[in-house]
């Protein structure tokens, strides 16, 4: 079987999009060398006006474009709803871009020159995740054929163990936390007709908006509400859900963000994120015209509501957990480099903490780092002698 082909013996479709033809001419030879049906594009606007095949597929991307850079059709692709894995390669490199990219879901970001190795590893990465999207999106759509047929009522009981159960499924798969409300929002998106998902969860005093799917992406963990700021944030306080059929921009508790263009939404589905009693978060749905959500879908939000809060609140006891440990390895850090002090410059434990509170503030480093570099020069001189 050629690298191109999946398991099911399906062909895998590989665009390139690259201003540099000399790069260009040599990603597709190497592709085509190795099996793959390969296309590729000098701007982003010719790989959109391009037919796609219906076959796993994947993106292998400039940084650097004319006209919109890489980055922003990468964001482009997501608003118009195009599911395509992202390899980035970019001769120019920087954190802040790698971050971006990875973020927005990239699979790789490649600096040039890359290895011929690195590349195909990441193709095979990107197609295999495609595979499994749309033998996903398959299953999905055999299940909702199936249910179909059975009586009204029976339909929606099975239909929504059967969606629950998937989400359960892609709930413990996925790793880290930000994974898994990326995850429900694709879910909720799929099985709820709405126009915007946006899952906000309870930091400290405030709901932090930390998954989205609406037209303003760059506002996920930006956007921030009080206990008992608009209908969120009333939603969050009484630990109720508000169902808004339509004008609920109107709405007295509605939150209008000054800093984003408003979006004037009618419909409102707005669920409480609860665990073992404690709330965790909101998950919000919003439609721009009308929508009268049915008892089901409020029932099914709120369902994925109480397994998302269990999510969450898992991951805030592992950073809990985490912060503690961090703490405790400090201490030791600390009372060991005061100790070391004590002893070769004979004095109290107390002008040994200041000692080193004043170096912390003389270098600008942590007192963990002033430690960690006492007891490295310990370590030093009584390994010379």
């Amino acid at each position: 079987m050629s690298p191109a082909a999946s398991t099911t013996g399906s062909r895998s479709a590989v665009f390139i999009v690259d201003d540099d033809a000399s790069v260009r001419d040599a990603v597709r030879s190497l592709l085509r060398s190795v099996g793959f049906d390969t296309e590729a594009f000098a701007s982003a606007e010719e790989f959109l006006k391009a037919e796609r095949p219906e076959t796993p597929s994947c993106l292998i991307l400039d940084v650097r474009l004319p006209g919109v850079s890489g980055l922003d059709f990468q964001e482009q692709l997501q608003s118009i709803g195009i599911e395509i894995p992202i390899v980035f390669v970019t001769a120019h490199s920087d954190i802040p871009s790698s971050v971006r990219a990875l973020k927005g879901g990239a699979v790789e970001f490649l600096a040039k020159p890359f290895q011929t190795e690195e590349l195909l590893t990441a193709v095979h990465q990107a197609l295999d995740w495609d595979r499994s999207r749309r033998a996903e999106s398959a299953e999905l759509s055999v299940l909702q054929s199936r249910i179909d047929n059975l009586a009204s009522r029976e339909r929606e009981v099975t239909l929504d163990i059967a969606l629950l159960n998937k989400m359960a499924n892609r709930l413990s798969a996925a790793d880290p936390l930000h994974q898994a409300l990326n995850e429900v929002v694709e879910f909720v998106v799929a099985v709820v007709e709405c126009d915007s998902c946006m899952i906000y969860v309870l930091e400290g005093e405030e709901l932090v908006l930390r998954a989205s799917r609406n037209p303003h992406p760059e506002a996920t963990g930006r956007l921030k509400l009080r206990m008992g700021e608009g209908i969120t944030g009333w939603v969050a306080q009484h630990r109720e859900p508000v169902v808004v059929a339509e004008r609920a921009h109107s709405d007295p508790r509605f939150k209008v963000f000054n800093e984003l263009p408003e979006d004037l939404f009618e419909g409102f589905l707005s669920v409480p994120l609860v665990s073992g009693g404690r709330l965790v978060g909101v998950i919000n749905l919003q439609n721009r015209a009308p929508r009268q959500y049915s008892k089901r879908e409020v029932r099914l939000v709120a369902t994925i509501g109480f397994l998302v809060g269990a999510e969450v609140e898992r991951a805030r006891l592992e950073n809990e957990k985490s912060e503690l440990s961090g703490r405790l390895e400090s201490r030791k850090f600390m009372e060991r480099a005061k100790g070391i002090l004590q002893r070769d410059l004979k004095i109290s434990e107390e002008d040994a903490y200041r000692t080193m509170q004043r170096e912390s503030q003389k270098r600008r480093k942590s007192m963990k780092e002033i430690a960690e570099s006492i007891i490295l020069n310990d370590d030093l001189k009584r390994g010379v002698s």
